[in-house]
């Protein structure tokens, strides 16, 4: 990796934890709270904003990613379930 990269795996070390926990409070189970959680962490990870942010900012930023994700996670489990009774059907 190069500096840049490290620089900004650093920055967001501090709310990889906020991401789960939000991640897990709105889909309720590890495995999918995780797979939400690193998605918020990679977008965030491409916004080239991140390093001017104040750690107020990145807080603010990481839950609203981390719900975003969880919500687009949620749809998707939701469309893959009602598919698959109406394929019982």
């Amino acid at each position: 990796m190069n500096g840049v990269a490290d620089r900004t795996i650093e920055l967001l070390r501090p709310v990889e934890v906020l991401c789960y926990q939000v991640a897990y409070y709105l889909l309720g189970n590890a495995a999918d709270a995780a797979a939400a959680s690193e998605e918020a962490l990679l977008a965030m990870y491409r916004k080239p904003c991140l390093k001017s942010l104040t750690e107020e900012e990145l807080h603010r930023l990481a839950k609203d990613t981390a719900i975003r994700c969880s919500l687009s996670r949620a749809k998707a489990i939701k469309i893959e379930q009602d598919q698959s009774s109406l394929q019982r059907l």
